[in-house]
């Protein structure tokens, strides 16, 4: 089976292509491409290819860009077994690597005349972001092809700059749960605060964050994963504060603790200070886990050994620089005078 040349046109149109390309001449021969310039434009249609992939997992779930065999192949290549493994493998690749969901060599091969398999067609369709009710159009889909996948897939538009669906499914899957939130304080008391810090799923499927400190509520919601990191925003319900919070979810399946840092305003002096933050997730379900108090846990106070509590205040005591805070406004030449501290 050839590529149609409704779908060569579309893609030689792509603005995305054009612009890779530096080539406003849409009528230039494609079958004169030397192999650097098709891979250029594999490159390109990749990176396009992933973010589709993020926003609706369907895509692979179902074979439909990628083969079952080369699927697993991937997960024993990562150790990994499950689905989500390999859609976070995607999403923690980042902006100069991408996943080879086609090769230039391909497409080189496809503008020669060459045939071109069901999958890969199907990632050329992707690309264009062709919803699913209209992929016969572009190819010949055997009917019982199209009625197996009719009432799941369709296009998804990406929106929250990256953060798609499936970003969110693997902290439904991964991340869920009740957590003690750790801080260092910004008092000058060098003491570490403890609180509860909850993620949440709701009925609509949106994830909340709820976290109690001592006269400071926070409430916000999961932005999503992105190269590697979870992005969670919270508003303070008492004070005009926001807080943003920036995790390592690292390449832990399931993992225990998660360390990060968060910005946000210093009670002391009122300027914008970036916190290290470490979350630990709790095993043991409490129906009453959101009522449990804030505790400020002093640096030298000794703690039952190996108790959590141990653990991370002695992290907080021997980790220096748990604390940036920033410069009030200078001109230029005083910030000669500034000493780092």
């Amino acid at each position: 089976m050839q590529l149609s040349q409704k779908l060569k046109s579309a893609i030689e149109e792509h603005p995305a292509v054009l612009a890779a390309l530096n080539n406003k001449n849409k009528g230039n021969k494609w079958d004169n491409f030397t192999r650097t310039q098709f891979n250029l434009v594999a490159k390109v249609i990749n990176k396009h290819i992933s973010k589709e992939v993020l926003a609706n997992p369907d895509l692979v779930e179902m074979n439909l860009i990628i083969g079952k065999q080369n699927l697993e192949k991937q997960l024993r290549a990562m150790r990994c077994s499950h689905l989500y493994d390999f859609i976070k493998h995607i999403s923690n690749l980042g902006e100069y690597r991408v996943f080879n969901w086609i090769s230039g060599k391909t497409l080189q091969s496809y503008w020669s005349g060459g045939d071109a398999k069901y999958i890969k067609i199907n990632s050329l369709v992707v690309f264009l972001q062709i919803p699913f009710s209209d992929w016969d159009e572009w190819q010949k889909v055997p009917d019982q092809r199209k009625e197996a996948y009719h009432n799941t897939l369709s296009r998804h538009s990406l929106a929250n700059n990256g953060f798609g669906r499936s970003s969110l499914s693997i902290v439904k899957s991964y991340y869920i749960g009740d957590y003690f939130l750790y801080y260092p304080k910004t008092d000058g008391s060098r003491n570490v605060i403890k609180t509860p810090f909850i993620l949440k799923e709701l009925e609509n499927g949106q994830i909340i964050v709820r976290s109690v400190s001592e006269g400071h509520r926070y409430s916000g919601k999961v932005i999503g994963i992105r190269d590697g990191c979870l992005y969670i925003t919270c508003q303070n319900l008492d004070f005009e504060e926001m807080e943003q919070y920036v995790f390592n979810i690292g390449l832990e399946t399931k993992p225990q603790v998660l360390f990060g840092v968060s910005t946000t305003v210093s009670v002391r002096n009122r300027r914008p200070v970036a916190l290290k933050n470490i979350l630990v997730k709790q095993d043991a379900e409490d129906k009453n886990f959101d009522s449990i108090p804030e505790t400020e846990l002093a640096l030298d106070t000794v703690y039952v050994a190996d108790s959590e509590e141990a653990i991370i205040v002695n992290y907080f005591k021997h980790n220096p620089n748990n604390i940036i805070t920033t410069n009030s406004c200078r001109k230029l030449g005083d910030v000669k005078t500034l000493v780092a501290g």
